[in-house]
């Protein structure tokens, strides 16, 4: 329970600062932080994940590519493989560990109202296929003591995915981001008792053939986990994303438009062997309760995890 009372306290305290960004989302991906023991450290030299994720999202009203678009609706799906490498060395006694997270989604948008220059289209719809924004992990640095792990970790998503101004819907979001993580993990392998949180920070700049800058965010990533053997664990997961920095920008076509959005539920873990491999395979469905300035609806994942 205390948990719990510690994740609303820091959810209201972060609420003080603010009361969206550009499409109605960012490069904030809830979920995409950890599951099941967010700040552990990998246990092999490399450890490969797979995550097929689907969004499937709407908002009243957002700017898309110059445009200002009404009543739009997204659908998101993502096939993304996270690769991370751990060496035998230390720094400020945290073990080190580097990656690259290699997204390909496929994203189709349907909007009921298109305003560009005083232009009005009805139905608009559009679609796109292909490599997404690529994100590299230049360090994560990891500590453990007892029951208590956290990590310390920076990602750098770069603009790598096609991007048309003309287009109503791109594979990315043609800037970049700077997001910086802090997680901390207790868990007890006695009572099989995990909670994990990852606190973060986005710096965004600007979309140069927009002008639009998305305001900076801070996020929370929350996991209450049991496990019940080394094979199976259930778990309710959360999140919170608070952009404490308005939009801006000639491109900034709703004012500051700053986002906020909640969202929970549940999650599965299984751990097996195949052909002498441990192998997990991860399943959660995140459901957004509450989205201001921001795309609404439900997250859901289908990973598979291994090291060697």
């Amino acid at each position: 329970m205390r948990f719990i009372i510690i994740f609303i306290f820091i959810v209201n305290f972060l609420n003080q600062n603010t009361i969206a960004a550009e499409g109605g989302y960012s490069n904030y991906l809830p979920g995409s932080y950890g599951d099941f023991g967010m700040a552990l450290s990998p246990t092999e030299t490399w450890t490969l994940r797979n995550d097929t994720y689907y969004y499937d999202a709407s908002t009243s009203r957002a700017v898309q590519g110059g445009n200002l678009v009404t009543d739009l609706d997204l659908q998101f799906l993502m096939n993304f493989t996270t690769l991370l490498y751990k060496p035998e060395f230390k720094i400020f006694g945290a073990q080190y560990t580097t990656g690259i997270f290699i997204p390909f989604v496929n994203l189709n948008t349907e909007a009921s109202l298109k305003v560009k220059e005083g232009s009005q289209v009805l139905n608009a719809r559009d679609s796109a296929t292909g490599l997404g924004d690529v994100s590299l992990i230049p360090f994560a640095l990891f500590w453990s003591e007892g029951n208590i792990h956290s990590s310390f970790a920076h990602y750098v998503i770069i603009p790598s995915g096609d991007y048309d101004v003309n287009n109503s819907i791109n594979n990315g979001l043609n800037y970049w981001s700077f997001d910086t993580n802090l997680a901390i993990t207790y868990l007890n392998l006695e009572t099989g008792h995990d909670f994990s949180f990852n606190l973060g920070y986005i710096y965004n700049t600007e979309n140069e053939d927009t002008n639009y800058q998305t305001g900076q965010e801070i996020h929370l990533d929350v996991a209450l986990n049991q496990f019940f053997s080394d094979s199976l664990a259930v778990g309710i997961h959360g999140f919170y994303l608070n952009q404490i920095t308005g939009d801006s920008g000639s491109g900034a076509l709703l004012g500051d438009f700053k986002a906020e959005v909640v969202g929970v539920g549940p999650a599965l873990l299984w751990n097996t062997k195949i052909s002498n491999q441990d192998v997990s395979f991860i399943a959660k469905w995140l459901h957004e309760v509450k989205a201001e300035n921001r795309l609404e609806g439900d997250h859901l994942f289908l990973s598979f995890a291994f090291d060697w």
